[in-house]
């Protein structure tokens, strides 16, 4: 014991002195989060905040909290200027701020309660992080909200910003008198001020949580209220955008999820309200924060929600319901913990969609969705475990990531169909009842999962959880003597992986070819180790075998000698969309494996998509012929000369017009249809037919023009259209009829879309000075993704130079989101040796990256491998 503790005494005292004479950094890392932990406990914020339409705001925030051991103290606070500060009744003026922290001396600190009262003034954000500021151009009215995860309170006011430091809260907001002020709790009062124009709103204190899940929002917003058993619900969005809203749907949604989880939980909603608001600008889908969850305004259509969108905004408003107990009422410790939080959120929207809403076809989405996302992601060399080693809170933004939602649900999903789901369901249950408003760790969950199921947890957590990689299968099966004899060969790519215990499910097809007709038997297997075999007694053999046919696995089936006419027999006359998604899911990783063209996928999709009947499915089918993002049958054409080129893409546009002509109209399937039509636009041919679409000249039944869909369209035509005269005068008529602010965005994007070298210069400086721009992070992503599309590469490439030093001059305090857009959005990715040989010269040289731009480096060289593995594959059809 005493040589341990000597131990501990020296690793200390060589803290402290790293501490002490090292440059300070702005993130927090994990040894100082540990570090403070040990320091202090029991921390309450009493914050006085002043808001007004200036570019500041002003505020005072006392801290009580109790010091276990006398050492220094770091506080965190980024980028705003301190008035004043007074530690334990003693003014502090010669303490150390640099790089967002303050360092509170030790011996000004006392054994058990202290305070700390800081008066401050924070400069609004622009960059959706903070206290972040938007001026509405429709109206000139301002809004506020707040976004702290993971690293962001501190950009408000001084704090200490990590997860396992919970505390309670207590507000007091002074606001312009028209203006609605929400946060964690609802006030207590509302009272005038000296100042007329002003009311102060008070709130009282909150439960214990974390930093990063406290909030503050305010302006002018309209609101809309109801209430699900004893719980108010409200339902924000700023005045200009209320019209588009539909809160029959938010508060449908929001109902339905509170009567799920208030039972699956077994723990009735912990806080007293539910605040949802939808705020402009934001980084993010939506946020957990505790009772006041903020979502993108990406989920207001300006024309009828399809019901994707539907579903799709009942899952987020689900997700994030959940986040309230996993998240919100039990919190991880550290960073590391971030997949349990995301990926239980993940996993139990769709369960909660699939139990208890209209959307019973959403395990379908989760596969379509998450579950792809989870495999691509986990296909980079960026790939990580699930539980992941997360240094400090810069590397913690890079875990926001497919696998720490989509792999981590999976894998979820995967432990439910081991152990059922009454099990997972206690376990969850004791969990959450022992850890409420406390922190916990990997270990801690395993634990109540492992006493309720009596399956092993150690062995599940080391293999799915603590190291990375996917597993390939490969699956042969011989039948005879009603007996079906089935081999599954595990392989484990790639560096760190291994091989897993997996329980999935194999489906049998029979064919009844005269009456075009299939049969299907399903049967549970358990796999394990190098190879694993299995007997099925069957009536008959079957005619076509699907691995993973409920999609309870997460492994990738590689394909042999795959019977294609089978294949699309089965495609054409199943009428599961789950096992049918799966199927064409499998048949398109094909093509990006460069086992087959796109040309031969084309020519099966466009086949069997006018016999298809399921939307969901048809829409799947266009996304991969037709969009123009991504790896497609589209953008694939931009590998080939002129000549074929538009052949091609004329050919795919007639295809798209002649199902138009068949749809429903104002269907789900006909708005998609249109969409592909707008995203395959190239040739003249199809840029005047769309010229005429725009002026009115030609229509399609039902098909309503809304205000997005023309700005879609002029985007297009702008990054086309050489000769301006005729586009601009368009452009500058719609920016008119649309004085909102997705239209100021959309003309933008116009603009930087323009095939002309000194427009794109002229958006390359202001991106490359986002902090001297007028623009805010969000509308500079918006320019950032329009600026060269997949046939101006040729421009593309007299920048790279300059994209380059951009990267190489970015700091690791500028925004995370800003860095992560730059970076993926003006990345080259031109599917050439040349471009891959300057990705790796330029990432090898330069290992001191930002985070972001580091994994987005890296992820693009391993995209430009597959990119150049997929092209050369098409190599005999370019010289047709």
């Amino acid at each position: 014991m005493k040589q341990i503790f000597s131990i501990f005494t020296l690793g200390s005292l060589l803290f402290l002195l790293h501490c002490k004479f090292n440059q300070p950094n702005y993130h927090l890392t994990l040894q100082e989060a540990e570090y403070r932990y040990e320091t202090i406990e029991n921390i309450k914020y009493s914050l006085e905040i002043n808001l007004s339409p200036k570019d500041s705001f002003t505020g005072k925030v006392n801290i009580q909290f109790v010091v276990k051991k006398i050492r220094d103290l770091r506080l965190d606070y980024f980028q705003g200027e301190i008035k004043s500060m007074v530690l334990n009744g003693e003014a502090l003026s010669d303490f150390e701020y640099k790089k967002g922290q303050i360092q509170l001396p030790s011996n000004r600190l006392m054994i058990g309660n202290n305070t700390l009262s800081v008066s401050f003034e924070t400069p609004f954000a622009k960059t959706g992080n903070g206290l972040h500021k938007f001026l509405d151009p429709d109206d000139k009215e301002t809004y506020i909200y707040s976004q702290f995860e993971a690293f962001h309170a501190n950009k408000m006011f001084p704090c200490f910003d990590q997860p396992d430091l919970k505390a309670t809260f207590q507000l007091q907001v002074t606001a312009p008198k028209n203006w609605k002020v929400i946060s964690t709790t609802l006030p207590t009062s509302q009272t005038k001020t000296e100042n007329p124009e002003e009311v102060l709103h008070q709130f009282p204190e909150s439960k214990k949580i974390s930093t990063y899940v406290f909030s503050l929002h305010a302006g002018p917003y309209q609101v809309w209220e109801d209430k699900t058993e004893s719980i108010p619900l409200r339902l924000f969005v700023r005045k200009s955008l209320a019209k588009y809203v539909e809160p029959k749907d938010w508060f449908t949604f929001t109902k339905e999820g509170f009567a799920f989880f208030n039972s699956y939980f077994g723990i009735p909603y912990p806080f007293e309200k539910y605040d949802q608001v939808i705020v402009p600008e934001f980084n993010f889908g939506a946020m957990e924060n505790v009772a006041a969850v903020t979502f993108s305004e990406r989920f207001v259509s300006r024309s009828q929600m399809t019901r994707s969108q539907r579903e799709n905004l009942s899952d987020v408003i689900l997700h994030e319901m959940a986040h309230m107990w996993f998240g919100d009422l039990v919190t991880m410790k550290w960073w590391n913990g971030l997949w349990l939080n995301e990926s239980f959120a993940t996993y139990m929207a769709s369960l909660a969609q699939a139990k208890n809403s209209e959307f019973q076809e959403t395990w379908i989405s989760f596969f379509e969705k998450m579950k792809q996302w989870a495999y691509e992601e986990d296909g980079y060399s960026t790939n990580h475990p699930v539980e992941a080693k997360v240094n400090d809170t810069e590397e913690a933004f890079t875990q926001f990531d497919g696998i720490t939602y989509g792999k981590g649900a999976s894998v979820i999903k995967q432990l439910v169909f081991f152990i059922g789901e009454e099990s997972f369901q206690k376990g969850v249950q004791n969990y959450l009842r022992k850890y409420s408003y406390s922190n916990s760790t990997l270990l801690d969950f395993l634990k109540e999962l492992e006493f309720v199921s009596g399956f092993s947890m150690k062995k599940w957590s080391k293999d799915w959880l603590e190291t990375k990689g996917t597993n390939q299968i490969e699956l042969t099966t011989v039948c005879a003597d009603h007996h079906l004899y089935g081999k599954i060969v595990q392989a484990a790519p790639g560096p760190e992986n291994k091989l897993r215990d997996h329980k999935t499910i194999l489906g049998l097809y029979f064919f009844d070819k005269t009456n075009k007709q299939v049969s299907y038997e399903q049967f549970p297997v358990v796999y394990s180790g190098r190879s694993s075999e299995a007997i099925l007694e069957v009536k008959f053999c079957p005619d076509y075998v699907l691995f993973n046919a409920e999609d309870h696995d997460f492994v990738i089936w590689k394909w042999t000698d795959v019977n294609k006419q089978n294949l699309e027999f089965v495609l054409e006359f199943d009428k599961d969309p789950m096992r049918k998604l799966i199927l064409w899911t499998d048949y398109f990783r094909q093509v990006s494996l460069a086992n087959i063209t796109f040309d031969e996928f084309k020519d099966s999709a466009i086949r069997l998509y006018q016999i298809e009947t399921d939307t969901k499915i048809k829409r799947w089918i266009l996304s991969k012929l037709a969009s123009d993002n991504g790896y497609t049958y589209l953008t694939s054409r931009f590998w080939f000369p002129e000549s074929k080129r538009n052949a091609d893409l004329d050919s795919l546009q007639n295809f798209i017009l002649e199902e138009l002509k068949k749809v429903k109209a104002g269907s789900d399937e006909q708005r998609y249809l249109f969409l592909s039509l707008i995203d395959s636009t190239y040739t003249e041919g199809s840029q005047k037919r769309l010229y005429d679409i725009l002026e009115n000249k030609l229509s399609f039944s039902g098909l309503k023009l809304d205000q997005d869909l023309r700005w879609n369209m002029i985007i297009k035509l702008s990054s086309l259209e050489k000769d301006r005269n005729k586009i601009q005068s368009i452009i500058d008529r719609e920016k008119k009829l649309d004085p909102s602010s997705r239209g100021v965005n959309s003309s933008l994007a116009a603009e930087a879309s323009e095939p002309n070298p000194e427009v794109k210069q002229k958006w390359i400086q202001v991106l490359l000075n986002p902090k001297t721009s007028n623009h805010s992070s969000s509308t500079l992503r918006v320019v950032s993704y329009s600026l060269f599309p997949e046939y101006q590469k040729n421009i593309q490439l007299q920048f790279l130079d300059q994209y380059f030093d951009a990267l190489d001059k970015f700091q690791h305090t500028d925004d995370e989101n800003y860095l992560d857009a730059f970076a993926k959005s003006l990345t080259p990715d031109f599917c050439t040796d040349e471009t891959l040989l300057i990705l790796k010269k330029f990432t090898n040289n330069h290992p001191k990256l930002p985070a972001p731009v580091k994994k987005t480096l890296l992820k693009q060289i391993d995209s430009e491998k597959k990119c150049i593995q997929m092209k050369y594959k098409h190599k005999e059809l370019m010289t047709q």
